[in-house]
């Protein structure tokens, strides 16, 4: 196998891997960009190794299939770790799915299937901004204010933000004052009932929140 080959896998592997990153950075998921781009790299470098071992003798031909389901197999623990249970909802499953498929997309480039990866990756990133754009026009969403009164600790807002990220809820017209002793905060975002049911309670259980208005 020409170098120039192995090169081409792998840039190939960066440029979709991070197409499909970028839907999942856009909307704030754990998961993002560089995530997926070094899960797509390391499975195309995965099956790059099995079919060199396979054309130069050092394995049999069943070499690339025991190689893909390793990686099949170890993605899936990945995306395990990217699922969360937070009081009986369970959040990061679409997050597990996209690992898991950019693992998929780096195995079929590793094989040197480079239209059926283009076509992969193509139908996966149409699926997930239109699919996106599905819910939000037709899933009920509402539009919520909060106005928060926290103790004035330098790590809140970060706090909050790590929060947002967490209940994948996109915060808009942030804003933030000192009064005192204390910080008044001030946002909007727009979700599900559920959603922001859990990013209710999640927000009560920080320890510095001393009021909370909704709106």
């Amino acid at each position: 196998m020409e170098i120039l080959e192995v090169l081409l896998k792998l840039v190939m592997a960066v440029a979709l891997g991070g197409l499909v990153g970028i839907e999942r950075e856009a909307g704030q998921k754990p998961a993002g960009f560089r995530t997926n781009v070094l899960v797509c790299v390391a499975s195309a470098m995965m099956a790059t190794l099995a079919v060199l071992l396979a054309r130069s003798g050092g394995g049999g031909a069943d070499t690339v299939v025991r190689m893909a389901a390793g990686v099949v197999t170890g993605a899936g623990f990945l995306g395990a770790g990217a699922i969360f249970q937070a009081r009986g909802a369970i959040a990061g499953l679409t997050t597990a799915a996209t690992l898991w498929l950019a693992a998929g997309l780096g195995l079929v480039i590793g094989a040197g299937y480079y239209v059926p990866a283009l076509v992969f990756a193509a139908l996966t990133i149409a699926a997930l901004f239109l699919f996106r754009r599905i819910e939000s026009a037709y899933l009920h969403r509402s539009q919520f204010r909060y106005n928060l009164k926290a103790k004035a600790r330098p790590y809140i807002l970060a706090s909050l933000r790590k929060l947002a990220l967490h209940h994948g809820v996109r915060l808009e017209r942030l804003t933030m004052r000192q009064e005192g002793t204390s910080y008044l905060l001030g946002f909007a975002f727009s979700a599900s009932e559920e959603k922001e049911q859990e990013f209710n309670q999640g927000l009560l259980e920080l320890a510095d929140i001393e009021e909370l208005k909704i709106d």
